[in-house]
C-alpha cells in the first residue's frame, strides 16, 4: 500500500480544495498551541524537522490524513515516546484523568537556555545583514560540497528503481523514470540520513525535468513538463 505521505502525482489522492471565506488562522485553540510549541520542542529535544516528518509518517493512516495540526501533534507524540518522555498509552491516560509523572524530565536549565535561544530567533535584534545572510547559513541545511557533483545540466538520468527505507524524500511517482538535469542547486544536509539520526556527507541537489508522458503514459497532458528537486544518490546516469 502506498504511504499516505507519498501522494504526489497520484490520481487516487485528487480531491477538491475547500476554501472557507474568512477562514481563521486556527480552527481550534489546540491547533494554535501545537503551532506554538513546534518551534520550541524540536531544539529542546535536539531533533530536526526531518525527524519530525519521519515521526509523522509512522502514524496510522487515518491519523495522518485527519488534519494538518493533528498530524503535527501525532508526530511530536511519536518523538516524545521515542525519547523516553512519554509512554505509548500515556497521552490517552492523561486526557482521561490524573496519571503518574513522566518517566523522564528536561532540566530547568535546558528549558531556559532553549527558551532564550528560540525567542531571540523569533524576535531578532541582530543586524539585518547578519540575520539575512549569516543566520540562514548557520541554521539552514546548505553545506559546502566536499566533492564534485556527478551530474551537470543537460545530463540524462534515471531515478533509481528502489527507494531507501525506512525514510526517503524520493517521490514514488518519479521512481524508475527518465529525466534531464536542468539545474544544479548545490549541496545540502541529506534528509534521508538526518531523519533517522545517521551521519552522512552533504549531497548535491539537482532539479530534474520529466516529460509527463514518461510519468503517466498516454493519459498525460501533451507538452507538459514536471520538474522535481532530487538528491544525487536518487539518480543514475543513462
Amino acid at each position: 500500500m502506498t504511504a499516505p505521505s507519498d501522494m504526489g502525482g497520484r490520481a487516487e489522492f485528487f480531491a477538491p480544495v475547500i476554501r472557507e471565506s474568512d477562514e481563521p488562522v486556527f480552527h481550534e485553540r489546540w491547533e494554535g498551541r501545537v503551532f506554538g510549541f513546534a518551534n520550541f520542542l524540536l531544539p529542546l529535544l535536539g531533533r530536526n524537522v526531518d525527524i519530525l516528518r519521519f515521526g509523522m509518517e509512522q502514524l496510522p493512516r487515518e491519523v495522518y490524513l485527519s488534519s494538518y495540526y493533528r498530524r503535527w501533534l501525532g508526530g511530536f507524540e511519536t518523538l516524545l515516546e521515542q525519547a523516553g518522555y512519554l509512554t505509548p498509552s500515556e497521552v490517552e491516560a492523561r486526557t482521561a484523568g490524573p496519571s503518574a509523572p513522566a518517566r523522564r524530565r528536561i532540566s530547568r536549565l535546558r528549558l531556559n537556555v532553549t527558551s532564550r535561544a528560540v525567542g531571540s530567533l523569533l524576535h531578532p535584534t541582530l543586524p539585518r545583514w547578519y540575520a539575512g545572510r549569516v543566520v540562514p547559513r548557520l541554521l539552514g541545511t546548505s553545506r559546502p560540497a566536499l566533492r564534485r557533483g556527478r551530474f551537470a545540466p543537460g545530463d540524462h538520468v534515471r531515478v533509481r528503481s528502489t527507494r531507501a527505507v525506512p525514510y526517503t524524500r524520493q517521490p514514488g511517482y518519479v521512481t524508475g523514470k527518465p529525466g534531464v538535469i536542468v539545474a544544479k542547486l548545490g549541496a545540502t544536509v541529506f534528509p534521508d540520513a538526518k531523519a533517522t539520526g545517521r551521519h552522512a556527507l552533504p549531497q548535491h541537489l539537482y532539479t530534474v525535468a520529466f516529460q509527463a508522458a514518461d510519468l503517466w503514459g498516454a493519459a498525460a497532458e501533451s507538452g507538459t513538463e514536471v520538474r522535481v528537486d532530487l538528491y544525487e544518490s536518487y539518480l543514475e546516469a543513462v
